[in-house]
C-alpha cells in the first residue's frame, strides 16, 4: 500500500495526490507513467507523475475526475490514506535532443504530462514554447510553466455547453498562430485524441515534425493485454511498451478515436450508478 502524503483539489475536477512510492521516485523519467489501483476490485488507471523526489521517495500525481473510479478517488481517498497498488515506471522515457525550438501543447489535463518533458528539454538546451488549451476553470500549473518556458500561452475559454467543440477550435487556432509566430522545429502534444488529430491536421500543412502522446484504452500497462494497441506506420503497436509517444504522421487517428469510444456508454452508466449511490448515502 502507498500512503497519500497530501491530497489537494486544484480545480473543480482535478486533484493532486502526493504519494509515498520510493520505487517509482527512484527510477521514473520524463515521459513515463504508472498504473494505479485505488480500491479492491477497482480498475487500473494510467497516470503520469508530474513531479518527484528521488531522495524523499514521493511522486505527485494529478488526476482528472472523468469516470467512476476517478470520482470515487476524489470522494473517498483522504490524506493519510493509501492507494493499494502503483506499478511502474512504465512506458518509454521522452527522447533527448538539444538546439531545437519546441512547441509543447497540453490540452486540458494533458498539460500535466508535458510538464516534466518540456522542463527536461529546456534543461537540455532547447527553446520551449508551451501552450495550454483548456476551459477557464481548469487552468493549472501556469506559474510553474512560466518559470522555465521561453513563452507560455494559456488559451482559456468559458465552460459552456459547447466546451468540447470549443476546445478543438481554440487548439487549432492557437497552434496555427504560434507556428506562424514562433516557427518551431517540432510540435509535441498531449490531450484528447480528437483534439490531437485536429491539431495534427494543422501541423502537417506546415510540414513540421510532430510527436503525439497517445491515450488508448489501457489495462495492465505491460503489453500483456493488448487493449492499448494502436496502428502506427501500418503496424500494430502497444502504447504501453512501444510508446506512449509516437510520430504523429504515422498514427491512424481515425481508428484510435473509434476504439477509445467503444465503452463510452458503459462508462457513463457506471458513473451514474456511483453518483446515485453516494447521493443516497448522504440522505
Amino acid at each position: 500500500m502507498y500512503k497519500i502524503l497530501e491530497k489537494k483539489g486544484l480545480t473543480i475536477n482535478q486533484t493532486m495526490y502526493k504519494v509515498e512510492a520510493p520505487h517509482v521516485a527512484a527510477k521514473v523519467q520524463p515521459g513515463q507513467f504508472v498504473v494505479i489501483r485505488a480500491f479492491e476490485n477497482g480498475e487500473r488507471i494510467p497516470v503520469t507523475p508530474v513531479r518527484w523526489d528521488r531522495e524523499a521517495g514521493w511522486v505527485d500525481l494529478i488526476v482528472l475526475t472523468r469516470g467512476k473510479t476517478t470520482k470515487r478517488m476524489e470522494v473517498e481517498l483522504q490524506e493519510g490514506g493509501h492507494l493499494l497498488d502503483i506499478a511502474g515506471p512504465l512506458g518509454n522515457p521522452a527522447v533527448h535532443f538539444s538546439g531545437k525550438k519546441v512547441l509543447s501543447i497540453g490540452i486540458m489535463t494533458g498539460l500535466v504530462e508535458t510538464l516534466p518533458i518540456a522542463k527536461m528539454w529546456k534543461e537540455e538546451g532547447n527553446t520551449i514554447i508551451s501552450l495550454h488549451v483548456t476551459p477557464e476553470p481548469l487552468v493549472i500549473l501556469k506559474e510553474e510553466f512560466e518559470s522555465f518556458s521561453d513563452r507560455h500561452v494559456v488559451d482559456a475559454y468559458p465552460m459552456t455547453e459547447t466546451w468540447m467543440q470549443d476546445m478543438v477550435t481554440h487548439a487549432v487556432e492557437s497552434t496555427k498562430k504560434l507556428i506562424e509566430e514562433e516557427k518551431p522545429d517540432m510540435v509535441f502534444i498531449v490531450g484528447p485524441t480528437g483534439v490531437q488529430y485536429a491539431v495534427f491536421n494543422v501541423v502537417k500543412e506546415y510540414g513540421i515534425p510532430m510527436e503525439v502522446d497517445l491515450h488508448p484504452i489501457m489495462v495492465d500497462g505491460t503489453g500483456m493485454c493488448g487493449a492499448c494497441r494502436v496502428t502506427v506506420g501500418g503496424e500494430v503497436k502497444f502504447a504501453c511498451v512501444d510508446g506512449p509517444a509516437f510520430d504523429a504522421y504515422k498514427v491512424d487517428f481515425e481508428e484510435l478515436i473509434k476504439r477509445n469510444g467503444f465503452y463510452s456508454k458503459q462508462e457513463q452508466y457506471a458513473m451514474e450508478l456511483y453518483l446515485k449511490s453516494i447521493q443516497g448515502g448522504a440522505q
